[in-house]
């Protein structure tokens, strides 16, 4: 697979807004893909997809230039601060009535088991880079378009499995990951204030196995239904 044809015909072919975004975390500082610079400015991991994608931005990140330490630690790059662990911040915040059910939610998010050196970002197209898992920031329209997709060789159902929190980095990164398979999910209050995902998008994250199939599908649906 050419992931720089596969993502130029995923922008055209669904009229993305800005680049899928592939995503590796690197378990050791020699995972790190060659010629790959760390990233200079400290920031959350769903601006550093948001700059994959709208800014071309390629880079890595330690725990060092990772601002949010809940997106930091699900992906294995340092340990959950107990605040988020217990599910007391979210409490805290006013997400969950109880503690209990505070604690139920964060416990059930994907986290890495291994530890992590660093998470790695670039546009898809120009990826040097085998990704873990394709970021895809879309419309529901564009969603519905890459589910069709997905399902258009075997048949089945789609189930998204979200809660609200640690939205880019457990739903869409990790989960993917563990799982193989695609998740789609909403955001989190803190990537849509602090990363910008607009009102009317959502986010996939896809194993980038099934991108292949995915392209021949929609370019079927487009000589089938423009």
């Amino acid at each position: 697979m050419s992931y720089e044809t596969t993502g130029k015909e995923l922008i055209e072919l669904l009229g993305l807004k800005g680049s899928p975004v592939a995503v590796k975390i690197a378990e050791t500082q020699a995972d790190v893909p060659a010629g790959y610079q760390k990233i200079r400015e400290k920031s959350r991991h769903c601006q550093f997809v948001q700059d994959a994608r709208l800014q071309g931005m390629k880079g890595y990140a330690t725990r060092d230039e990772h601002l949010c330490k809940g997106g930091a630690g699900v992906m294995g790059i340092e340990p959950l601060p107990e605040a988020v662990s217990t599910g007391k911040m979210y409490h805290t915040l006013g997400n969950f009535k109880t503690a209990e059910g505070a604690l139920d939610t964060v416990s059930a998010i994907p986290k890495c088991t291994t530890e992590s050196y660093a998470s790695v970002y670039s546009p898809f197209e120009s990826a040097e880079f085998e990704p873990d898992v394709v970021v895809i920031v879309a419309t529901p329209r564009q969603a519905l378009r890459l589910s069709q997709a997905y399902l258009y060789a075997t048949g089945g159902r789609i189930s998204s499995d979200y809660s609200g929190i640690q939205s880019i980095c457990a739903d869409a990164v990790v989960a993917v990951k563990q799982r193989g398979v695609p998740n789609m999910t909403l955001g989190c209050n803190g990537s849509r204030k602090n990363s910008g995902i607009a009102e009317d998008e959502v986010i996939l994250g896809i194993p980038p196995k099934d991108l292949p199939d995915i392209i021949e599908a929609l370019k079927l649906f487009a000589e089938k239904w423009g």
